[in-house]
């Protein structure tokens, strides 16, 4: 073979043919991946008006509608979102409501390795792009940031059901409102249309499904703010399962049944409060508050004798048998000790 004729083949290996038509054409700019040409603000800059209220990305193409990926890069560097994104009629815009603070550092993924849903028309995911900026003034003090408010409440006001949580509770409370802010959904949805409602808990309960990426978990908390209940059966599923799992989707739904009232789920709730996973056990307390505007705090014995004194007919027993939620859990004449323990630890490590 002559020295030519390998240099081709080599070649050919390299290159490859290009994705989305056939080997042998010309590769095209409908084919190629999409790729950021704008953000608002300008990626890189410093001194950001803290009053901005939107974020936004112009890709180099027109894009799948109702598909993004605003990623994190660290939790603590990502903004507070106050609304859903959305495509401008320009079809290569995506905007999405924000809160920023002063002083602060954020980054965002427009796309990662993990999450991929910036798509074009074709589905061809774009190219993953880190967006950052710095806001202008001064960093609040830690000391000084504001618990951030429950959104989407149900069942009574958040005054109310605070005004049953005792110190421990509270400090769970403002703590995970602080770290999961943005995973929580602030709307009200005041205005919708029926039908609007109705096609957002569609896609919500859809992409409860999988993967479990940021989409997933924003879906479980949206739920509870859109007062979807009929999605009720899949959050019991997600929340009350008896497998041991990462549990970030277990509480997070917990939180979500409490919100949409669901007092079917009390009894298994009730077995949720000696759960090992600290916010799983933690919020199941305080759903249980809400529900039934008692606390027995983490005592699930007096927990379940209430409900099975007081419970309405045809709502179903706490059973007095506990349960093995996981390959480490303490014999059951040490579990209360045993969790007393970790959740004095967990309550140091949160006041910290």
């Amino acid at each position: 073979m002559k020295i030519s004729s390998l240099m081709t083949m080599s070649l050919l290996l390299v290159t490859g043919s290009p994705r989305g038509h056939a080997q042998g054409d010309t590769p095209s700019f409908e084919f190629a991946p999409p790729v950021v040409v704008r953000t608002v603000p300008v990626s890189g800059a410093e001194g950001v008006d803290p009053s901005l209220s939107e974020l936004s990305v112009t890709y180099s193409k027109p894009m799948q509608d109702g598909s993004w990926s605003w990623s994190t890069w660290g939790e603590k560097n990502f903004p507070e979102l106050t609304g859903k994104p959305h495509y401008l009629p320009d079809a290569r815009t995506c905007v999405v409501p924000v809160k920023l603070e002063s002083g602060r550092f954020y980054a965002i993924w427009l796309n990662s390795e993990k999450f991929r849903n910036f798509k074009d028309t074709h589905g061809t995911p774009a190219v993953p792009y880190l967006f950052t900026f710095r806001t202008a003034g001064e960093a609040a003090p830690a000391a000084a940031v504001a618990p951030v408010p429950e959104a989407g409440a149900v069942n009574g006001g958040e005054a109310k059901l605070r005004s049953l949580l005792n110190a421990d509770q509270k400090t769970v409370w403002d703590w995970t409102h602080r770290q999961f802010r943005g995973f929580f959904d602030a709307r009200t949805f005041e205005g919708w249309t029926p039908q609007d409602r109705q096609s957002l808990e569609e896609r919500l309960t859809d992409a409860l499904k999988g993967p479990m990426n940021r989409e997933y978990y924003q879906a479980i908390n949206s739920l509870a703010a859109l007062h979807a209940t009929n999605a009720l059966p899949e959050l019991r599923r997600i929340g009350l399962e008896r497998r041991d799992k990462d549990n970030r989707d277990r509480w997070m739904s917990i939180r979500a049944l409490g919100m949409l009232g669901d007092r079917a789920s009390v009894p298994e709730l009730v077995h949720l409060v000696y759960h090992g996973n600290a916010n799983t056990r933690w919020w199941a307390q305080i759903s249980l508050v809400r529900l039934t505007e008692q606390n027995f705090g983490a005592d699930w014995q007096a927990w379940g004798r209430w409900w099975n004194e007081h419970k309405a007919a045809g709502e179903s027993e706490v059973m007095p048998e506990i349960r093995r939620w996981w390959e480490g859990q303490a014999e059951n004449e040490k579990l209360a000790e045993s969790l007393a323990d970790s959740d004095r630890k967990f309550l140091e490590g949160l006041r910290r």
